[in-house]
């Protein structure tokens, strides 16, 4: 793996957008059943016998201004018969330049704009001594991934039309490989599960996701102990980049690391009950 040295801004929003896209590919090509994809040049769709927006959709767009339209409408027939809602995510490298607007036209929501942010490697700190009462463990095997699995279910609200085990196996296929391409962190307050990390080495950056704390133990620090696992990690393998995209209540806990916004990324949603 090249890892990328020195990037400019430039590079830095690509390997942020790229870096998401990469995230949510390695979930639906994990050979879990009942996902099916599409992969080319012009997109990767997405889509799971489950009805929720964020287990079904589209990325990765670069349509030609003249066909864009008619892959808007093509992408909604197909959820539009299986009656599932689906999500379009777009950023800095979706073409053609206006496809944002005619999701809009097309009957498209804009769900979320989140901010893409990135860190420089160089400025981290040796590692700082942990609250006695907190330990952070890699996870390694399968039942400590069950156990990470409920936390981030409990730390995300999962809602309960996802069945228990549809994460776990997705997760086990991307942090329980023997290529060192990713790695989770699961944090333990006083000898109970809090929080979770995750890390996933792409493109010659690091991406951090899945950082979540339940709720009763949040305002601790948790957060960006179990955060500073993931960096420390990337470091230790000689990365120099790392990406994330953040929702709102993440925002303070990144910028006091020291990540700075460099894009924003978007993700669309239509609904059949909404477009009827």
């Amino acid at each position: 793996m090249n890892i990328l040295r020195n990037p400019n801004p430039l590079e830095i929003k690509y390997a942020i957008e790229y870096h998401l896209y990469e995230f949510w590919k390695s979930w639906f090509t994990s050979g879990i059943k009942n996902i099916e994809y599409e992969e080319g040049e012009e997109f990767f769709k997405f889509s799971t016998n489950i009805p929720l927006f964020w287990l079904n959709g589209v990325l990765d767009t670069k349509f030609s201004s003249n066909a864009a339209e008619e892959r808007i409408q093509e992408n909604i027939l197909y959820f539009k018969k299986k009656n599932h809602p689906f999500s379009w995510f777009t950023g800095p490298l979706t073409k053609p330049n206006d496809f944002r607007d005619l999701l809009i036209k097309n009957g498209f929501t804009l769900l979320l704009e989140y901010p893409g942010m990135a860190y420089n490697l160089k400025n981290l700190v040796e590692k700082q001594e942990l609250d006695p009462n907190l330990e952070i463990i890699k996870v390694e095997n399968d039942e400590t991934l069950k156990v990470w699995n409920e936390v981030i279910i409990s730390g995300y609200q999962i809602p309960e039309e996802l069945p228990s085990d549809f994460l776990k196996n997705i997760y086990s296929k991307i942090f329980l490989n023997e290529d060192s391409s990713a790695s989770a962190f699961l944090a333990y307050y006083n000898g109970k599960p809090v929080a979770t990390s995750g890390v996933l080495y792409r493109g010659g950056v690091a991406g951090i996701y899945n950082i979540a704390t339940i709720k009763e133990e949040r305002g601790k620090g948790i957060g960006t102990t179990i955060t500073l696992a993931a960096l420390y990690e990337a470091k230790k393998l000689g990365y120099e980049l790392v990406v994330l995209h953040s929702l709102e209540k993440g925002l303070n806990l990144y910028k006091r690391i020291g990540f700075k916004e460099y894009c924003k990324l978007q993700r669309f949603v239509w609904d059949p009950n909404s477009n009827e």
